[in-house]
C-alpha cells in the first residue's frame, strides 16, 4: 500500500468518526435539569407547616431505591391541591426524565401516576407497555392481567404461571389468588386458602425488598 493512499484512508477515518460523532451528540438529548422546576416546587411548599413540606421535598429529592415509590408518593399526597401543582408536576417530570432514560421502573411508576387522570392515560398506557416490552415483571404482569380481564379461564391460567415466579409479577399474582378466594369471584370463596396466598405474598414480599431496584 503506498504511502499517499495510507494517508487518504487515516483522514477518510478520522473524517467518518468525527461525523458519527456530530451525529450521536445530536441524537442523545440532553441530561434533564429539573433545578428550576424543583425551585418552583420548593416555592409552592412554603405555605404547608414545616414538617409536611419537610416531608414532602424529601420524597421530590429521594435518590435510594425507593425514590420511584416516593415521588409516586409525593404526587398522591399532593396531586388535587391545585397551590401545590409545581411540586405534584416536578414528581411527575422527575419520574419521565427517569424513564427516558430507559428506567423501566420508573416507566411503571410514571404510568401509575398518568393513569390516575384521564388526560394522561393515554400517555402512562404507553408507558406500561413499553416497560413491558423491555421485560420489566410488573409491567408484563400488568399488561397481561388487563388483556385476559373478559377471559377468566386464560386469566386464571397465567396468574397461576405468574404466581409461581420470584419477582413483582408473582407478588401480585398471589395477592390476586388472596384476593380471589377471599371474595369468591372467579374461584369459590377460601378463606383458608385467601390466608395461605396473601401469606406467601408477605413472603416473597420481604424476599424480594432488598431487590426493589430490579422490579
Amino acid at each position: 500500500m503506498s504511502k499517499s493512499l495510507k494517508i487518504f484512508l487515516a483522514v477518510a477515518f478520522l473524517l467518518s468518526a468525527t461525523l458519527g460523532a456530530i451525529l450521536l451528540r445530536k441524537e442523545s438529548k440532553p441530561t434533564w435539569d429539573g433545578t428550576a422546576m424543583l425551585a418552583r416546587a420548593e416555592a409552592s411548599l412554603e405555605g404547608l407547616p414545616a414538617k409536611e413540606a419537610g416531608e414532602i421535598r424529601a420524597l421530590l429529592v429521594s435518590s435510594g431505591p425507593q425514590r420511584y415509590d416516593d415521588r409516586a408518593s409525593a404526587w398522591i399526597k399532593i396531586s388535587t391541591k391545585d397551590e401545590l401543582k409545581p411540586a405534584a408536576d416536578y414528581a411527575t417530570a422527575s419520574l419521565r426524565a427517569m424513564a427516558e432514560t430507559g428506567d423501566t421502573e420508573a416507566m411503571w411508576h410514571l404510568y401509575f401516576v398518568l393513569t390516575m387522570r384521564i388526560a394522561t392515560a393515554d400517555e402512562g398506557f404507553k408507558w406500561l407497555h413499553k416497560a413491558a416490552q423491555l421485560g420489566h415483571p410488573r409491567s408484563k404482569f400488568d399488561v397481561e392481567k388487563r388483556a385476559l380481564s373478559d377471559r377468566p379461564e386464560k386469566l386464571l391460567e397465567a396468574m397461576t404461571a405468574w404466581a409461581k415466579q420470584e419477582n413483582m409479577g408473582g407478588y401480585q399474582a398471589l395477592h390476586w389468588f388472596a384476593h380471589e378466594y377471599e371474595i369468591g369471584g372467579i374461584l369459590p370463596k377460601d378463606p383458608t386458602k385467601s390466608a395461605e396466598y396473601r401469606n406467601r405474598a408477605m413472603a416473597l414480599g420481604e424476599k424480594l425488598s432488598p431487590l426493589a431496584a430490579k422490579k
